[in-house]
């Protein structure tokens, strides 16, 4: 019986072991990537890891119900935007100035094969995020009011915070502010996960 107890025990620690190590591999495999693309831009990577961690759990090939794309959950609008913003032509074209370890996509690549490529989709939603850090660089908490807007667009961030009041609003008080349930937690589990990463000394600021 104690034998059959000691199989058993060491059975679980290696079943546990192998969970661990699974989940290690899974929430780090991007970590270099995340670092060298967030730099890219000026961005702090424990930021952007712990949005990845939020929007897909690291999965490339996540979807959402708004049709938002990959490590960062691109959307459509936010797409175009950035398509505008090069003065692309198309996706395609666009996507291809993005460096990349996959081979080079085809030319009619889609939307969502665009934005599962981690590459593709981190350098959108850092460019994307850094855009909305400089848009409300001169407030109160850029870093919350920056999050509110990626998950629900800035035209939310300004109903619940106006113009004329963000610089005076504290981070708390906009967060209470903030009628979409999905938003508010969002903000706080993304600045709870970026401090835990800071604490443990994930990645590294650039």
């Amino acid at each position: 019986m104690r034998n059959r107890l000691l199989i058993l025990l060491v059975l679980c620690l290696l079943v546990a072991g192998g969970v661990l190590a699974v989940r290690r591999y899974w929430t780090t495999r991007y970590d270099k990537l995340i670092a060298a693309t967030a730099e890219q831009h000026g961005l702090d990577p424990r930021l952007v890891k712990a949005i990845v961690y939020e929007e897909s759990f690291f999965s490339p090939r996540a979807r959402s119900s708004q049709n938002a794309v990959g490590l960062m959950q691109i959307t459509p609008v936010v797409a175009q935007e950035w398509v505008e913003t090069l003065h692309a032509r198309s996706l395609s074209e666009a996507a291809a100035t993005v460096k990349s370890e996959s081979p080079r996509p085809a030319p009619d690549r889609g939307f969502e094969e665009t934005f599962c490529d981690p590459a593709v989709s981190l350098h959108v939603g850092c460019w994307y995020l850094q855009s909305l850090f400089k848009r409300y660089r001169d407030e109160a908490d850029p870093l919350s009011l920056a999050l509110a807007a990626y998950n629900a667009g800035p035209s939310n961030v300004e109903r619940w915070a106006p113009d004329g009041e963000r610089s005076r609003i504290s981070r708390d008080d906009f967060i209470v502010r903030i009628d979409f349930p999905v938003t508010r937690n969002y903000i706080q589990k993304i600045i709870q996960r970026y401090d835990e990463y800071k604490r443990n000394g994930e990645l590294s600021h650039p």
